[in-house]
């Protein structure tokens, strides 16, 4: 096992060094004026979050699938629907939509109560997901210091849970780089910037535990039972909801959409996600049969990833593996917790408050400038949208 204060601050280092790239694209954004295509490529990526660590390796002991069906759909929309995508962009552009609240309402005849209800619905469906990724976290912060068998065995007390000051801490990066300006239209140009140098990152990670898998296991045992040959049933289903993600899944829609500077960038992406996609997974199916051969039923086969090189005296990869899953949780939570405090600021409470006390004009502010109102209104549903996770994550 590693000594857990060595994990807490190599993940609060990888924090900051996020924390530090995505303040270094903000005051030097010339650097990557030419290279941006790829840097809008690989910011798709946060769609990979720490299920793709841990989640598909599951998937993979229990159907023998080489690729996670959501992946497939995610590569068939950017082969197939790449020009739905192009007009998907340009149509946010010509509406100033910042989510898909904006949009949907935009397009049906901005009814606020319609907009306000995609809002709900997207809450109500985000927050159990920032929930797993606060959670996977913290299976993966047990299995590196206490123990693989030990890692769902129950929530800590709540001054020991360390997804509590994880959450806290991403509220604190996301209010940072997405509450500086009142114009939510801008593009974060330092956001975007982290989140594709931590999908970078995550894709290193997954790339050094495949090799390790390939060519670093001594002789494994004999697998108690084979993994299955023949795709389960919901297959399709899957590959749908990985397509439909692409455009649904707040987060992803704000760096696919929003964050778009570029049509011809989504032309660029057509090729580099899915090829980002297709070397991420690769490592999930040897794996998998790696870990039920030397494991089997005795190691939630959601911690493989860590448990093999654990067992293998491989402490480095272990601790390699960890922060890749880190950075998968963080990039996701961090956009996805931005996008909804955007749309509920927007959608929930700027309609009341311009219907009564900014109406009024109330204070000194006689302008009518309320902009340091509606960052604030950003700042808390940030932190309350972080919370509701963490709570339900317990």
């Amino acid at each position: 096992m590693l000594s857990l204060w060595l994990v807490a601050l190599a993940g609060l280092l990888w924090l900051a060094l996020m924390f530090g790239t995505a303040l270094y694209g903000e005051r030097h954004p010339a650097l990557f004026a030419r290279r941006w295509r790829h840097v809008y490529a690989l910011s798709l990526a946060v769609h990979c979050t720490s299920w793709t660590f841990y989640g598909t390796v599951t998937q993979a002991a229990r159907y023998g699938w080489p690729l996670p069906p959501t992946f497939i759909g995610a590569i068939l929309f950017y082969a197939l629907a790449v020009f739905f995508m192009i007009r998907l962009v340009r149509l946010a552009r010509e509406s100033n939509a910042t989510s898909l609240a904006d949009l949907i309402a935009t397009r049906l005849g901005k009814d606020a109560w319609l907009a306000a209800t995609v809002t709900l619905v997207t809450v109500l469906g985000l927050i159990p997901y920032i929930a797993l990724q606060l959670q996977a976290i913290t299976m993966s912060f047990s299995t590196l210091t206490v123990s693989a068998n030990a890692a769902g065995s129950g929530a800590p007390p709540l001054w020991r849970d360390g997804a509590l000051y994880v959450a806290l801490a991403m509220a604190l990066f996301a209010i940072l780089f997405g509450t500086r300006r009142a114009s939510a239209a801008e593009h974060n140009r330092g956001l975007v910037l982290a989140i594709a140098f931590e999908s970078m990152f995550k894709l290193l990670a997954m790339l050094a535990l495949g090799g390790f898998v390939w060519f670093g296991l001594k002789e494994l045992p004999e697998a108690s039972h084979a993994l299955p040959t023949q795709p389960a049933g919901g297959f399709v289903p899957l590959v749908i909801l990985g397509a439909l993600a692409m455009l649904l899944m707040p987060h992803q829609f704000h760096v696919g959409v929003v964050e778009c500077r570029d049509e011809a960038d989504v032309r660029t992406a057509r090729w580099q996600f899915p090829l980002y996609l297709l070397l991420i997974a690769l490592p999930a199916l040897p794996l998998a049969r790696a870990g039920m051969a030397m494991f089997g039923d005795r190691v939630p086969s959601d911690m493989y990833a860590l448990a093999l090189p654990l067992a293998q005296g491989n402490q480095g990869i272990a601790l390699l593996v960890f922060l890749g899953g880190l950075s998968a949780a963080t990039g996701m939570v961090i956009v996805g917790t931005l996008a909804l405090s955007l749309m509920i600021g927007n959608h929930w409470f700027a309609p009341g408050l311009l219907r009564g006390a900014w109406a009024r004009g109330i204070g000194d502010d006689e302008r009518g400038d309320h902009r340091g109102d509606l960052l604030l209104l950003r700042r808390v549903g940030i932190v309350t949208i972080m919370l509701l996770g963490w709570a339900y994550s317990r």
